[in-house]
């Protein structure tokens, strides 16, 4: 690992995570489905450096129908549910279901030319949450089929909100793309079937070539008999999918 290393990912998940924590704040006071969709922010930076969420700027949703995203320069698709309120960002989306219980994003950004191992993504994410929640308490950290690391934790922000999360990471040549899917003081399982749908509609491109499963792939959702402190057991089978 070279020395730089560590810098490059605690930069950017710094960047993403702070604002992330932000931009949740904003949409759970400001998201109204009947408002106009933010036009796009320019496309991010060789060095990744995230805009701060202007309160201003309202999301888009569509109460009629699944909605799908695509970025602009088709690094990424996601779909996700009726009556999702979701907002684009300097380098990604983010969302919110309608009753603001369910919430998530979807960010990347360059890599620097550096190939990360799935350790250092690990411990840079994990390091990065601890620093900015007031707790936080790891469950399972599992490799996927498609070569994905899938974090599964809970925690609580710092204004009280508790978290009951799933974060996807992972590097594609040299960018970096990071999932994270929230309950919002509420449990995840109550929004498995959402999570589910999410999580199997999500793109991105080029699409990974899958590695020999050394264990089976985790499903999105999370059983009704997981406990906080316990690792999740799936609830599901996982739907066959070449890109998740």
């Amino acid at each position: 690992m070279s020395k730089g290393t560590p810098n490059l990912i605690q930069r950017l998940q710094s960047q993403r995570l702070g604002w992330l924590m932000v931009l949740l704040g904003v949409l759970f006071t400001a998201c109204s489905p009947q408002e106009p969709e933010a036009q796009p922010t320019p496309a991010v930076s060789p060095t990744p450096v995230l805009p701060s969420p202007s309160p201003t700027v309202t999301p888009s949703a569509s109460p009629t129908s699944q909605q799908v995203y695509r970025e602009k320069s088709g690094l990424f698709q996601i779909a996700f549910p009726k009556g999702y309120t979701h907002k684009t960002t300097g380098s990604g989306v983010a969302f919110v279901s309608a009753d603001q219980g369910f919430a998530g994003a979807i960010d990347f950004g360059s890599a620097d030319g550096k190939q990360l191992t799935t350790q250092q993504l690990e411990a840079s994410l994990k390091a990065e949450f601890t620093n900015r929640l007031q707790e936080v308490k790891w469950q399972t950290a599992q490799v996927q089929p498609d070569g994905s690391l899938r974090l599964d934790w809970t925690g609580k922000d710092k204004t009280g909100n508790n978290l009951d999360a799933v974060s996807i990471v992972e590097q594609r040549g040299n960018t970096i793309f990071v999932l994270n899917l929230f309950g919002v003081n509420k449990p995840y399982q109550n929004y498995n079937t959402d999570a589910e749908a999410i999580v199997n509609s999500y793109q991105i491109q080029p699409p990974a070539q899958p590695a020999p499963p050394s264990s089976p792939p985790s499903p999105a959702g999370r059983s009704k008999s997981a406990s906080p402190t316990a690792a999740p057991t799936p609830s599901s089978p996982q739907p066959t999918n070449s890109n998740r």
